[in-house]
């Protein structure tokens, strides 16, 4: 399998870029259908709505409230203070997404994040998703997360992404 396939047509120089829409619905697709999310109904609901929020304009509407009723299916009457699940379940979807990238998503292209703090995603491309897959294959299980997190971008292009306004493309 060609986990590099996503990146095809794409020059050098677009990487630096953020991943376009499609892209990014393909990247959640791929995500949901392995194993660790394939049974977990509430973490496959929780990326796809943050997700689709945030590509259709809506990332400012992301709050615990909205998340725990149109996510995670909780009644009107949901209250985020007493009821700690979309907290719960943010923090299980962060985990979830980690392990994805250390292990079968080790090589793809686009990485999906969830800052602590916030539930609105980022989306990056990988910096070297070719030596990842690669480097994943020769080493041992236990330096795959020193990998993944070797080949994500810096953690101040990360924090410029979280700050910029939603719907603005500029690097």
């Amino acid at each position: 399998m060609d986990h590099a396939a996503g990146l095809k047509g794409r020059s050098l120089s677009n990487i630096d870029s953020e991943p376009t829409a499609v892209e990014i619905r393909s990247a959640v697709d791929r995500i949901v259908a392995s194993p660790g999310f394939r049974y977990s109904p509430q973490l496959v609901s929780f990326l796809r709505y943050v997700v689709e929020s945030t590509l259709t304009g809506k990332a400012h509407a992301l709050k615990s409230y909205s998340i725990g009723i149109e996510a995670l299916g909780r009644r009107e009457d949901f209250d985020p203070h007493v009821d700690p699940i979309v907290r719960v379940e943010a923090g299980r979807l962060r985990r979830a997404l980690a392990r994805y990238y250390a292990g079968d998503g080790a090589g793809r292209p686009i990485i999906i994040e969830i800052p602590l703090g916030h539930y609105v995603p980022i989306f990056n491309y990988r910096k070297y998703p070719y030596l990842a897959v690669r480097l994943a294959a020769i080493l041992s299980q236990r330096y795959v997360k020193l990998i993944d997190a070797w080949t994500r971008p810096r953690q101040d292009q990360r924090a410029a992404r979280v700050e910029r306004p939603a719907g603005s493309n500029a690097s």
